[in-house]
């Protein structure tokens, strides 16, 4: 029942974090506040019971199986968000992050359709420009926005989606490491088809 219950929490962080503008969403978010665009600050009141403080306390461990996939560009922060292959630009770029003006910025209010549009404190030294020319080949192979709303995929889905089923099967089997399990290395490793294909078989029926 714990992992159930776990399990059953994790998915209303999942629920909250993709889909706060309803009405239980707006409750939420105006008796504890915003953190960033995905989550509420934690709940930190000692006194009574508080089933969301129940729920909160689980996002630091939701959050690292999840990756942000950018749409409209709202809701993520350019700097802040995780939303970048190699990691979370402000701790990737800490000198670039310095430089411009926009640091709590979205990627919306930062992309044009033809290109990023960054506000430099000052002009650069000649010894900086190779740091940003670096910058910004890393965000190059952005694609642009499009119709819809950024949200949160789920690691352990193909699909990007968070299966209550699933994640109870992983509480209850930790050792399965469902959420970052080696696929590629399974099906490239030079064993017999058949024992290829009965692996791939009981794996899968562990989703």
């Amino acid at each position: 029942m714990k992992n159930q219950s776990k399990a059953w929490r994790l998915k209303w962080l999942w629920k909250y974090s993709n889909d706060n503008q309803n009405l239980w969403g707006s409750v939420i978010k105006a008796k504890y506040e915003e953190s960033d665009s995905w989550m509420t600050k934690e709940v930190t009141n000692p006194y009574g019971v508080s089933l969301w403080k129940s729920i909160r306390e689980l996002w630091n461990e939701f959050k690292p199986n999840t990756k942000i996939k950018v749409v409209d560009g709202i809701k993520t922060r350019f700097w802040k968000d995780d939303w970048h292959a190699e990691g979370n630009m402000e701790t990737l770029f800490p000198d670039i992050h310095n430089l411009v003006l926009q640091q709590q910025s979205t990627i919306a209010d930062l992309w044009t359709p033809q290109r990023w549009n960054f506000v430099f404190r000052r002009h650069l030294n000649d010894w900086e420009i190779p740091r940003v020319t670096e910058f910004f080949r890393s965000i190059d192979q952005f694609s642009g926005l499009e119709m819809g709303r950024d949200r949160l995929q789920w690691l352990g889905n193909s699909k990007g989606i968070f299966k209550v089923g699933a994640v109870y099967k992983k509480l209850n089997h930790p050792n399965l490491q469902l959420l970052k399990w080696p696929w590629k290395q399974i099906w490239k490793a030079k064993i017999h088809t058949r024992c290829l294909a009965l692996c791939g078989y009981w794996l899968k029926k562990q989703y």
